[in-house]
């Protein structure tokens, strides 16, 4: 008989931007515990959460999710020119 295992639930955006917190922003650059300016949070500063430790590899990948899905207007070229994001 096999086992079966249920996947551990994903965390939601809310939970993943608190830990982000806890990292400063390399954008805007306030210190760990203080939001970003702009009523938002920078790319950045989830990106050093991630190299501390602090978000895991499928947090990452619903944070990207989130982002492309608020980016629909924005091409994505193949890279072979300078620009690979053209607005």
């Amino acid at each position: 008989m096999t086992a079966r295992y249920a996947l551990p639930p994903s965390r939601t955006l809310a939970d993943i931007t608190a830990n982000a917190l806890l990292a400063d922003c390399g954008e805007c650059w306030p210190g760990p515990g203080v939001p970003c300016k702009g009523g938002g949070m920078h790319v950045a500063r989830l990106a050093r959460a991630r190299r501390r430790g602090l978000l895991s590899a499928e947090d990452m990948t619903i944070v990207v999710a989130a982002v492309i899905a608020s980016m629909v207007p924005v091409i994505v070229t193949s890279g072979a020119d300078e620009t690979a994001v053209a607005a």
